[in-house]
C-alpha cells in the first residue's frame, strides 16, 4: 500500500457538510473536482437562464478549488458535462472551449433529467493530473467536432489513458447505424479500441466504463455488442438511461479509462455468484492501490431488486455492496476519493441529507448526484459508483473555504 498526499477542499456550501463530500480532492498526483454548478455560498444560482454564464461561474469555482488542492486548469485531463437540455450542449461546449483550447481534455457531454435545482442548467466534473498540460499525449480521431469544442478523443498521462465519451458519429459527421443499437455500440467500441491502441494500451487494460443509453428497451442489443467487442475483458461498468445525446440519432455513448499494462497486474472482483461476468463487467477492478467499483444497486445475490419503492433502503444496500467490494481489495469506505449517485427521475428521496448512516463521514470524497431517466431494471431507484485508493484515508489535509470565496468575488 502506497503513501499518498490527500487533500480535501471545502467551498463552504452547507450541502458539503450534510452529505460529507469535498469540492475538490487531491490523491497523489491527481485532483478530482466534484460535480459543480453555478451556485454561490448563499444558495443563489448565478446566470439564471444563461448557460454560458453558468459555465463561467462553474469554472471560476473549479479554478479556485482545484488550485487549493494544487492543480491548474491547464492540467485537466477529463471533463464530464451534464446538461438538463441537450439543446444548449453546443453553447456549453463553446463556453468550455475558451478554457481548454490548449488543454484539450477527454470529454463527455450528455443530457440528464434534472439537477438539484430547476435553475441549474449544467453541472461539470473535472479530473486533473499534475503536469498533464506539459507531458500529456493528446489523441485525435480526426472528427471536426473535437477541434470545434477543444477536446481530445483520448489523453494519456504516464500509464493512464482517459477516453472521451464516444458515439457512433464518424469523421464525416454522420451517425453510423441509424436506429440500430447493436451497430452503434460496435462502432463505438472500434473507436475506443483505436484510441487505446494509439495511446499504447489494449482492450485488456480497460478498468473503468460508463454507458449512457437513450433507450433502455434496447439494452439487450447493447449488451450483445459489448460482449462481442470485449471478449474476456471485464472492466467496471455503470449503465444509465438518459433522455438525449448531442445528436438525436445517437442511441449510446460510452466513456472509458485504461491503465497501460493493467492486463498483467489487474485483479477483477466479482460477487459470489459472479452475476457480473456474463454481463460483461466486474464488480470492482483493482490495479495497484486504485480500485474502481461498478455502479451498485439494491440487486441481491439472486438478481432480484430489494426494497421496492424505498430510495433510502436501496441507497444503503448499494453502499453495503460497495463496502464489501472494497474489503476484497483491502480497502474501506474511508479510502473513497470519488462518489457518484444516480437517482431515477420520479423517485422519492425519502431521507434528507445528514440523516441515515454516515458512510463517508471520514472520507469526504469528490461527489456528484443527478436525476436520470432509468436504470437496468424498472424497480431500481438509485445506483452508486465510486473510486477508491487504498491507504488514502491516512493523514488527510483539510482545506477550508476562504472568508470570501471565488464565486463571491466573481
Amino acid at each position: 500500500m502506497g503513501t499518498y498526499r490527500r487533500i480535501n477542499v471545502a467551498s463552504g456550501r452547507s450541502l458539503e457538510k450534510l452529505a460529507h463530500y469535498s469540492r475538490a480532492v487531491r490523491v497523489g498526483d491527481m485532483v478530482l473536482q466534484s460535480g459543480t454548478t453555478a451556485i454561490d455560498r448563499e444558495g443563489n444560482v448565478r446566470g439564471v437562464g444563461e448557460v454560458a454564464k453558468q459555465v463561467e461561474a462553474i469554472m471560476t469555482i473549479a479554478e479556485w478549488s482545484m488550485g487549493k488542492a494544487g492543480a491548474k486548469l491547464g492540467d485537466v485531463v477529463r471533463s464530464r458535462i451534464y446538461v438538463t437540455d441537450i439543446g444548449v450542449g453546443a453553447e456549453v461546449g463553446r463556453a468550455l472551449a475558451r478554457y481548454f483550447r490548449d488543454v484539450r481534455p477527454a470529454a463527455t457531454l450528455v443530457q440528464v433529467n434534472r439537477l438539484a435545482r430547476p435553475d441549474q442548467l449544467v453541472e461539470i466534473e473535472l479530473d486533473a493530473v499534475d503536469r498533464a498540460g506539459a507531458t500529456g499525449r493528446r489523441i485525435s480521431s480526426g472528427r471536426a467536432i473535437e477541434d470545434e469544442y477543444a477536446y481530445s478523443r483520448a489523453v494519456r498521462v504516464g500509464d493512464r489513458v482517459f477516453v472521451s465519451g464516444s458515439t457512433a458519429l464518424n469523421a464525416r459527421g454522420v451517425v453510423e447505424g441509424k436506429g440500430d443499437m447493436y451497430r452503434q455500440t460496435r462502432s463505438i467500441m472500434d473507436t475506443i479500441f483505436m484510441a487505446l491502441e494509439q495511446a499504447g494500451a489494449t482492450r485488456e487494460d480497460l478498468v473503468y466504463t460508463k454507458t449512457y443509453l437513450t433507450d433502455l428497451g434496447r439494452a439487450a442489443d447493447y449488451t450483445r455488442a459489448w460482449l462481442e467487442a470485449l471478449g474476456d475483458v471485464r472492466p467496471t461498468s455503470t449503465l444509465l438511461g438518459i433522455p438525449a445525446l448531442i445528436h438525436p440519432e445517437m442511441l449510446v455513448e460510452i466513456e472509458t479509462e485504461a491503465i497501460v499494462g493493467a492486463s498483467r497486474s489487474r485483479r477483477d472482483i466479482y460477487t459470489q455468484q459472479q452475476r457480473e461476468k456474463p454481463r460483461g463487467y466486474a464488480r470492482a477492478v483493482q490495479v495497484g492501490d486504485w480500485i474502481w467499483v461498478s455502479g451498485c444497486t439494491s440487486m441481491n445475490a439472486a438478481g432480484q431488486p430489494q426494497a421496492p419503492g424505498d430510495w433510502a433502503a436501496q441507497s444503503d444496500l448499494s453502499v453495503e455492496t460497495i463496502r464489501w467490494a472494497l474489503e476484497q481489495a483491502g480497502a474501506t469506505l474511508d479510502d473513497v476519493v470519488r462518489r457518484r449517485i444516480f437517482t431515477v427521475e420520479g423517485a422519492s428521496v425519502n431521507r434528507p441529507h445528514g440523516e441515515g448512516p454516515a458512510w463517508f463521514a471520514k472520507s469526504w470524497p469528490a461527489s456528484l448526484g443527478c436525476r436520470i431517466a432509468g436504470l437496468a431494471r424498472p424497480e431500481l431507484l438509485v445506483e452508486v459508483e465510486l473510486a477508491a485508493v487504498k491507504g488514502a484515508h491516512a493523514g488527510i489535509e483539510w482545506v477550508e473555504a476562504d472568508a470570501v470565496d471565488a464565486l463571491d468575488r466573481a
